[in-house]
């Protein structure tokens, strides 16, 4: 399995506690991240109230994240760490970027597509009452797939690579090699699945505050019931932008480190400040489950 040689002169194996440590969280995540998300879908697929077409990029959302929590998290990284190399081999390299990839691309950019739909309630609550149907979130949830495995394919056909990373407990994208062809994915790849659906995002919250601020003023003109339907999709609104926010917490070291190495800046490339950030990044898909125990108040009121 070909390692990248940038990694060569860091061939000291971590100090055995580190891996041990770095074991452990990673199962602890994986174990919130999948228990969580199955609590996430059977309470969203079960509770009538909660069974509204938007609800649908939710239970996708907790798809992705149980993906990655149950198949990335433990027992594929988990089981390096503790047997301190990478014990999968090249093809597991291989579906170890892919499922990853795909999970957390697939997470983004429902989180974008959740952010577009709190806009359109809250900002266009006449349109959407037309517009919402099982169908449409359908098809959303369709793009959203094939969007994120059209940009997770091309380094199995040439365009970009996988290999290890950091002390080779997990597996990447290449960001280290300086070719036009690896620099050109790298630079395609952060445009468009993550600057791209952050900046979405933020312009939509941006329509939804503008939305909130001039519903605040007509609040007093609606009825009770819709007063309090407008309160409850704003505090809906308030629970996907602590979600997507925590996932630029979380993935944004990643991303710079990622970036530093593109840029050709790789003697700031370490094993530690590569393997920091992936973990920090591992701990995603286990936050949302949290987010909406705390703060969604039908998911509340159904736990």
């Amino acid at each position: 399995m070909y390692i990248h040689p940038h990694w060569d002169q860091y061939r000291q194996v971590a100090p055995g506690g580190f891996m041990i440590i770095l074991g452990i969280y990673i199962t602890i995540v994986a174990f919130i991240g999948t228990i969580g998300n199955m609590i996430v879908l059977w309470i969203f697929t079960t509770t009538p109230s909660l069974k509204t077409p938007s609800n649908m990029l939710v239970i996708n959302l907790a798809t992705c994240d149980l993906m990655f929590s149950a198949i990335i998290g433990f027992p594929m990284m988990a089981l390096a760490c503790f047997k301190k190399y990478w014990i999968w081999g090249f093809v597991g390299c291989q579906w170890y970027a892919f499922v990853a990839g795909v999970s957390g691309l697939v997470s983004i950019n429902t989180l974008t597509a959740i952010s577009i739909d709190r806009y359109m309630v809250i900002a266009k609550p006449l349109y959407m009452m037309q517009a919402a149907s099982k169908s449409r979130s359908l098809q959303q949830i369709i793009f959203v797939w094939c969007y994120a495995i059209g940009w997770v394919l091309p380094p199995w056909f040439g365009w970009g690579a996988f290999m290890p990373e950091g002390f080779g407990f997990s597996c990447t994208w290449d960001y280290l090699t300086r070719t036009t062809n690896n620099i050109s994915f790298n630079m395609c790849f952060v445009t468009f699945q993550f600057i791209l659906p952050v900046s979405l995002v933020l312009i939509c919250y941006v329509g939804i505050v503008n939305a909130v601020a001039q519903n605040r003023k007509e609040m007093g003109r609606m009825s009770k019931d819709t007063a309090n339907q407008t309160k409850q999709e704003i505090q809906i609104a308030k629970v996907v932008a602590v979600n997507v926010l925590f996932f630029i917490v979380t993935w944004l070291p990643y991303v710079t480190v990622a970036m530093l190495g593109v840029a050709g800046h790789s003697h700031l490339v370490t094993p530690y400040t590569t393997e920091i950030p992936v973990m920090l990044a591992k701990a995603s898909g286990a936050w949302n489950p949290i987010i909406y125990a705390l703060s969604h108040p039908r998911y509340r009121d159904a736990l």
